[in-house]
């Protein structure tokens, strides 16, 4: 008896411990991949601003480089369409509030195609914006993922990192060392 009990001990801990490992590595995943796709979208930007409750990034992109559609003599830097990055939610740093939060990529606003990166759980870092535009050329992205499931030990990660236009105007070619 001692032996099965200790047995059925081990598989239920086993199998909370499994679990969680698995929810985390879900969560670092989600947070990579969204990182990576705000960076990437972001070097082929031609505008980068924020709204100022800092909950959406907007990007300007120029679907012609050869072509000048606004008229100022530079054919490259041309803003012909736009995409954003949204958190939906309650902007808050509490795990259990979150749970509804998410984020999302719309690869072209005038389509409305939305793409869900974060389902639930995205929040913000304590006194940060999830998106700040610095120079008109650099987003810093904050955000952080809390899964509420008790069973797995409520896991979490917290992200940070800044995405750099390359393809900005000349005006912004200067950038300061941020802190």
């Amino acid at each position: 008896m001692l032996v099965i009990a200790g047995a059925i001990s081990f598989s239920y801990f086993a199998g909370g411990s499994f679990s969680g490992i698995t929810a985390q590595c879900v969560l670092n995943g989600q947070a990579g991949y969204a990182m990576e796709l705000i960076q990437t979208r972001a070097q082929l930007a031609t505008s980068i601003s924020n709204d100022a409750s800092g909950n959406i990034l907007t990007l300007g992109f120029d679907d012609d480089p050869n072509v000048d559609s606004n008229g100022d003599g530079i054919p490259y830097n041309d803003q012909n369409h736009f995409e954003q990055f949204k958190f939906l939610g309650v902007n808050t740093t509490d795990g259990a509030a979150c749970s509804a939060n998410s984020l999302v990529y719309i690869p072209n606003t005038a389509a409305k195609d939305i793409q869900v990166l974060i389902p639930k759980g995205t929040r913000n870092l304590p006194g940060n914006n999830i998106f700040t535009v610095k120079e008109s050329a650099i987003a810093i992205v904050r955000f952080g993922i809390a899964d509420a499931n008790a069973q797995d030990n409520y896991q979490a990660i917290d992200i940070q990192g800044t995405a750099v236009a390359l393809n900005r105007p000349t005006s912004t070619n200067v950038v300061s060392i941020l802190p």
